[in-house]
């Protein structure tokens, strides 16, 4: 990349930028532009130098501030301006590098879940509200509504309804819902900065692709030692919820290792539809479809180790 991106380029960016955030706040019907912010922001982090995107991170507070309100403001830079400035970082980082294609995903993932806690903690304390009660309160108002609505229409199977344990149940699954958020916004992000710069023909950026998909260093050594830490502060009883823990362990390595298995799938499902071999994609999807989400989740664990594909730059510890 040898062209230089300077003060203009980044403000037109930026400005850019800022319209998705007002076009999403004040109309209604194009709300869904919300998912874009995040996409300009990567661009200046992937073409500009640090200071510039610095100051585009200032300047966006505050339009964004006398615009619509400081809680907006302060929410749209954590949550969007700060996730796609890292994701551009760490996209441009790959330009010349052939580890990690998802790296870009990967650390966006991590930083919009930092990014979320940080804004609930700076909520809670500056702001005095509490998200998470917030939610809770939107949630059991629309469990009511539907029964109410369901019990109107004589609806037998809603009448007795826990919602107490439904709230209880989403309440747990929070941390891993924080994950899920945070995959889907940075995989969202980093392949329409792809998409966008691949279109402008400033800058080709690496596109992997789904069957190309791995989990980065040991993740099935990790989970274990994950595991085994959260059973030891367990028989420690030192007031965590060890259990919730335990749980929410469960269900990010349990999808993440599925979605590993299903890339697997795909890769060699293509490969064999190119030799011709269709038996092996016969005797393989009989036996996905015998032993279901568990068969693919373990096929993604032993590729996480084995490496069936030979897709990655480095091998696992």
């Amino acid at each position: 990349m040898n062209k230089k991106f300077g003060i203009s380029q980044a403000t037109l960016i930026a400005t850019l930028g800022i319209i998705l955030v007002l076009v999403s706040t004040y109309v209604p019907m194009l709300g869904i532009l919300a998912l874009t912010i995040p996409v300009p922001f990567a661009i200046i982090g992937t073409l500009c130098e640090n200071k510039y995107a610095f100051l585009s991170l200032l300047v966006t507070f505050f339009v964004v501030m006398f615009c619509v309100d400081p809680i907006y403001s302060v929410s749209t830079c954590i949550m969007s301006v700060v996730p796609g400035l890292v994701i551009g970082k760490l996209a441009k980082q790959t330009i010349n590098n052939d580890g990690n294609k998802f790296e870009p995903i990967y650390g966006g993932t991590i930083i919009y879940i930092i990014c979320t806690i940080t804004f609930y903690f700076i909520a809670k304390i500056i702001f005095k509200v509490n998200l998470i009660e917030e939610f809770n309160q939107i949630m059991s108002s629309t469990f009511q509504q539907q029964i109410s609505i369901m019990n109107e229409m004589n609806v037998e199977l809603y009448k007795n309804l826990n919602i107490e344990g439904i709230l209880y149940i989403i309440k747990n699954m929070i941390p891993t819902m924080l994950f899920l958020q945070g995959l889907i916004a940075s995989f969202i992000t980093y392949y329409l900065e792809v998409f966008m710069l691949k279109r402008t023909r400033i800058l080709s950026l690496q596109k992997p692709t789904f069957r190309d998909f791995y989990l980065p260093g040991n993740a099935v050594g990790t989970s274990l030692l994950l595991y085994l830490l959260v059973l030891l502060l367990g028989f420690m009883k030192i007031g965590l919820y060890t259990e919730s823990i335990m749980f929410n362990l469960q269900m990010v390595f349990n999808f993440m290792f599925i979605v590993q298995g299903i890339a697997v799938a795909i890769y060699y499902i293509k490969k064999w539809i190119k030799q011709g071999t269709g038996k092996n994609i016969l005797i393989s999807g009989l036996a996905l479809g015998i032993f279901g989400t568990m068969g693919i989740s373990f096929l993604g664990m032993l590729d996480s180790v084995i490496d069936f594909r030979k897709v990655r730059s480095y091998k696992s510890n």
